[in-house]
């Protein structure tokens, strides 16, 4: 209590920032359950760590470790027949001379220190179990399905990268896959592998002699590079811890070799840690080698009895099946192509007939203008005598025409004169072209001339050559283009 109400008050009595305070009750909270350091010990660790809360948690966790007292024994976890991640594969082993003797005494004393290990060993599982629950908690467990979690490289290549700065950059590795380990067992169902694990700590004293002597010998990584699936981790990973669990792994670092039935069975058959020699590490890999041979046999040839009995079942079957669908689909296909071709036959027929009756329609339409065009420009006649407003006008096409008025007309009777201009005899065979719509416009200064009541001499067009532009539609194709432009 006292050490809450000192940090919460902003005085610490130990001149720690309010962050550092914040790793001191966390790591506390953390380390209460065991009650392994009190306040002043428990800042003596984060100091040595630099103030990284990750660290002191690993330091935690080794100090723990080396309380119990309990390491794995050397050597197989199970065979194929051994239950699946059985306790009784990882217990320890107690050896004295009075137990060789078989006497009562050292009876008495061995099972005294088999329930002594077996409650330490309890103890420092659930210890380890709390630990991680409130790393995951505190830290985050990361993305889900990434494996990211406390402290050291996320990835196998980071990892691999870790080690070999550590080691020097001539130390050659096994090659680390770079997946999760859910990823991993199903790599290794796929490709009908044994799984090797390796659990990698920083801390351990073990590890520059395991890296060394058993990860780095050659015969030792071609063997796991050619016949198996590697996946590693560093214990300071949440991921990772939560697969030494699953494996019983007691010390790191080790390598457990499991072969995955499936992601929810799988069975240990070696867990290699301790003073191992290259020899050893190479004849267990290679009875375990034995067991997947033996295991990937039995599947193959379950697989092939089941595909033969299944072929056997089903050939006749299918063969008359076959026969039957291809009739059906010959007799279905000859009608299709022949309802097909009526169809098409059809469409054809409705197509080309609209196209011919458009046609018509618009060559009809076309000559009715055309002719009530003459009919006007026959009526229009030419202009009178005392006409004096001469107007030149220039179609689109660049052509001239000129026509003289009298100063009291309008301006409609100039569209009028310029949409008969194809017609009136003086135009006769001169291929004037005129658009069905179309807008006048002066070019001095440039403007439409759209007042149609205005007369030629309030409008000042004598004497003057104006523009007959045409007006294109909001349609796509305007009627300046369309083909009943009338031309003589």
């Amino acid at each position: 209590m006292s050490s809450s109400a000192n940090s919460s008050a902003g005085t610490d009595p130990d001149g720690l920032t309010p962050q550092q305070q914040d790793k001191l009750r966390t790591f506390q909270e953390v380390t209460s359950a065991q009650g392994h350091f009190d306040r002043s010990s428990a800042i003596q660790i984060l100091r040595s760590c630099n103030w990284s809360l990750e660290q002191a948690v690993q330091v935690y966790l080794a100090t723990i470790d080396e309380e119990a007292g309990i390491r794995h024994p050397i050597g197989s976890t199970g065979g194929l027949g051994a239950p699946l991640l059985d306790a009784s594969q990882v217990e320890p082993e107690v050896s004295s001379p009075a137990r060789a003797r078989g006497s009562p005494a050292a009876a008495d004393d061995a099972g005294r220190a088999g329930i002594m290990d077996w409650l330490s060993a309890g103890f420092r599982r659930l210890s380890a179990s709390v630990v991680c629950l409130v790393r995951a908690f505190v830290f985050g467990a990361g993305r889900a399905g990434t494996g990211l979690g406390l402290g050291g490289p996320v990835s196998g290549r980071a990892l691999q990268q870790s080690i070999a700065q550590v080691y020097g950059p001539g130390l050659e590795l096994p090659q680390f896959v770079d997946c999760t380990f859910t990823e991993a067992v199903s790599s290794a169902r796929q490709q009908l592998k044994l799984l090797v694990v390796y659990l990698h700590s920083a801390i351990s004293p073990q590890t520059p002699v395991f890296v060394r002597d058993i990860l780095g010998k050659e015969f030792v990584r071609t063997m796991l590079d050619d016949s198996f699936v590697l996946w590693a981790g560093d214990i300071a990973r949440g991921e990772t811890h939560v697969v030494a669990m699953t494996v019983h792994a007691l010390e790191t670092p080790c390598l457990a070799v499991i072969l995955p039935r499936s992601l929810d069975e799988m069975r240990v058959l070696e867990m290699l840690t301790g003073d191992l020699q290259p020899d050893q590490v190479v004849a267990r890999l290679v009875s375990c080698l034995d067991h997947m041979d033996a295991h990937r046999a039995e599947l193959m040839a379950r697989a092939e009895q089941q595909t033969e009995d299944r072929l056997l079942r089903e050939q006749q079957d299918l063969e008359y099946q076959e026969a039957l669908e291809m009739d059906r689909l010959r007799i279905e296909e000859e009608e299709r192509q022949t309802q097909e071709r009526k169809k098409q036959e059809e469409e054809a027929r409705k197509v080309e007939e609209e196209a011919k009756a458009e046609a018509e329609k618009k060559e009809q339409e076309r000559l009715a203008i055309i002719e009530g065009k003459k009919s006007r420009a026959a009526a229009f006649g030419g202009p009178p005598p005392e006409a004096s407003a001469s107007i030149s006008l220039r179609l689109p096409a660049g052509q001239r025409v000129q026509r003289k008025f009298l100063p009291t007309a309008t301006l409609e009777e100039v569209y009028q004169w310029a949409e008969l201009v194809p017609f009136l005899p003086e135009n006769e065979g001169k291929q004037l072209l005129v658009p069905d719509r179309f807008v006048l416009k002066s070019n001095f200064p440039s403007r439409d001339l759209v007042e149609k009541e205005q007369t030629v001499e309030a409008l000042k067009l004598a004497g003057t050559n104006i523009l007959l532009a045409a007006i294109e539609d909001d349609d796509d194709e305007p009627e300046a283009q369309a083909p009943s432009a009338a031309t003589v």
